[in-house]
């Protein structure tokens, strides 16, 4: 009896030792556990940062006549930002660091690093850089060093990384969010620019349909996107939702409908703007030409608009090949040849005394908010800034 009262005790304290050592392992994952989903969670966090501070770059770099300099500083300020954002703490930066002259990579604490590189190709950086090409800007956070909790213990600590690539699409085929007007084609078989040259001017919408390229009894260029033609001006401030393809056939709208279109397009000069459809930031009358050097110079302060949003004067249209247009009224459609980019050089008239229709600038290229894209590059058309993904680190 003793012999198995002794046999009891050893195992009840092999049952304690087996306990301990278990509860220990169990200890242990539940560290790894909770350590390695707070890495996931800041890993995430600083790509969304990253990611947000490429576009900032890429899309200043987008407008042709900014610094690296002047990029960099914008990278920079999207990092400080979104790092003093609630539930960024582990994400600590120097609010007060800046790039020094001609430099590119700073740190931004005690570990973590920042480093922009430029390239004209997506898929290669450190690239070349030519000031009439392309600019896409590659944005790489290194070792953020982020708490440890029961994996501190150990002696290990933690630290993430995140890169990120962005800069201007290829040309759409399908794009949406467009101002409900037409140009006809100059030349039908040109699919990048619809046979328009840069700078050359043109009447997106006639005073009189007599008068319109279009040549189809009551049409004055605006396109029959809507069943509810009491939208016409929201539409024409830039609030179309739908999409258009390349190639496809679109209808237009009959009447002139002054009105509507002098309070829908003139959002973008500071009549009756609003946060929805927000003014540019220099309306006074003139080319593109005229439009850059306020921006640069910022001389014509009576014209210039703080809270104005850059480019909206710049008009995202279909360009429609008319020579193969058919039907008539409301009846008529042509085929889409491209999408074409027309500025703004005055505010539409709000009445037919002028007798002048909405005078524009043919653009190169412009910026879309929402479209699907090729796969070949071009130079010509609507584009829009997006994310690549980065050739050389784990990012986007």
């Amino acid at each position: 009896m003793k012999l198995a009262h002794r046999g009891h005790h050893k195992q009840s304290g092999l049952v304690v030792i087996l306990f301990t050592i278990a509860l220990t392992v169990l200890l242990g994952f539940a560290a790894l556990a909770i350590d390695v989903n707070h890495v996931v969670l800041n890993k995430s966090r600083i790509q969304n940062g990253v990611d947000a501070a490429a576009l900032a770059g890429a899309v200043v770099a987008d407008t042709g006549d900014a610094t690296q300099s002047q990029i960099a500083s914008a990278v920079l300020a999207t990092i400080k930002n979104y790092s003093s954002l609630d539930g960024n703490s582990d994400i600590t930066v120097d609010q007060d660091v800046s790039f020094g002259e001609g430099s590119l990579s700073l740190k931004l604490s005690d570990k973590a690093t920042l480093k922009i590189q430029f390239s004209n190709d997506p898929t290669s950086f450190p690239g070349v850089v030519g000031s009439n090409d392309d600019t896409y800007v590659r944005v790489e956070v290194t070792d953020v060093a982020l708490e440890s909790f029961l994996i501190g213990i150990l002696g290990i600590g933690k630290s993430v990384s995140a890169s990120a690539v962005a800069g201007p699409s290829s040309s759409v085929e399908q794009t949406c969010n467009l101002v409900p007007m037409a140009a006809c084609a100059v030349d039908g078989n040109d699919s990048k620019n619809g046979g328009y040259t840069v700078g050359q001017e043109q009447e997106l919408k006639s005073s009189s349909w007599k008068e319109h390229d279009i040549q189809a009894p009551g049409n004055f260029g605006l396109l029959d996107f809507l069943d509810d033609h009491s939208v016409l001006r929201d539409h024409l401030a830039g609030g179309y939702k739908g999409c258009l393809t390349i190639g496809e056939n679109v209808g237009v709208k009959p009447g002139g409908s002054i009105g509507n279109v002098a309070a829908g397009l003139n959002t973008r000069f500071d009549d009756d703007s609003s946060e929805e459809y927000p003014s540019d930031k220099w309306i006074g009358e003139g080319t593109y030409s005229d439009y850059e050097d306020a921006l640069v110079n910022e001389t014509d302060s009576n014209n210039y608009i703080d809270d104005g949003e850059l480019y909206r004067r710049t008009l995202q249209i279909p360009i429609i090949d008319c020579s193969k247009g058919s039907g008539s009224g409301n009846g008529y459609s042509a085929p889409v040849v491209t999408i074409g980019c027309f500025f703004m050089k005055k505010p539409a008239p709000s009445n037919n005394g002028s007798k002048e229709g909405v005078i524009a600038e043919y653009r190169p290229n412009c910026l879309v908010n929402n479209a699907s894209f090729g796969q070949t590059p071009s130079d010509s058309g609507a584009y829009k800034i997006q994310l690549y993904k980065d050739p050389v680190g784990s990012g986007a």
